[in-house]
């Protein structure tokens, strides 16, 4: 099986949509295939370079997501002597900066994490470049199962729960 058969077998993801099944899955599918290098997607899949072009170029782009974001949450904080320790990375992306800025000003978290992870997704669209059946397409459809299984964890009775979980557990912290 190649690449472009499996491509062309996968639904197509929508930001924000239930995610047709978990990176696993994918992972399993993409096992023994010619042109596929399951130590790049296991890279991707942590976020981390590899040796395929968009597993280095996109392990940048997250260094430069965190960097941002560390820093543009840091300047919000009352004491503006926080210092940001930023990690190096290459290429620099003018309009990401300012989306991420866009994303944190949101006042819903929902939202914010939402307008985050758009800002991911479009990365990864962009580093993936235009030919549809490239080993780059499917590596960047790894970052977008990520992003919608993510995204599918996050809603208000979670969110809840996980707040009264962490109260309980350290509620003896309290009491003491």
């Amino acid at each position: 099986m190649s690449v472009t058969y499996l491509l062309s077998s996968l639904p197509t993801l929508e930001l924000g949509a239930a995610a047709p099944f978990s990176v696993e899955e994918y992972r399993r599918r993409c096992e023994g295939m010619d042109g596929i290098s399951i130590n790049d997607f296991d890279a991707v899949r942590a976020g981390i370079p590899g040796s395929h072009p968009f597993t280095l170029a996109y392990a940048n782009v997250l260094t430069e997501i965190k960097n941002i974001t560390a820093a543009l949450r840091a300047s919000k904080w009352e004491n503006s002597d926080i210092r940001v320790s930023e990690r190096s990375y290459s290429n620099y992306h003018v309009d990401l900066h300012q989306k991420i800025a866009e994303a944190i000003n949101i006042q819903n978290p929902l939202d914010r994490e939402i307008a985050l992870e758009r800002a991911r997704w479009q990365m990864a669209d962009e580093l993936a470049g235009t030919d549809y059946f490239s080993e780059a397409k499917l590596y960047a459809y790894i970052v977008k199962l990520q992003i919608n299984n993510r995204l599918a964890g996050l809603n208000e009775e979670v969110g809840k729960a996980t707040v009264e979980d962490f109260i309980k557990a350290n509620d003896h912290e309290v009491n003491n």
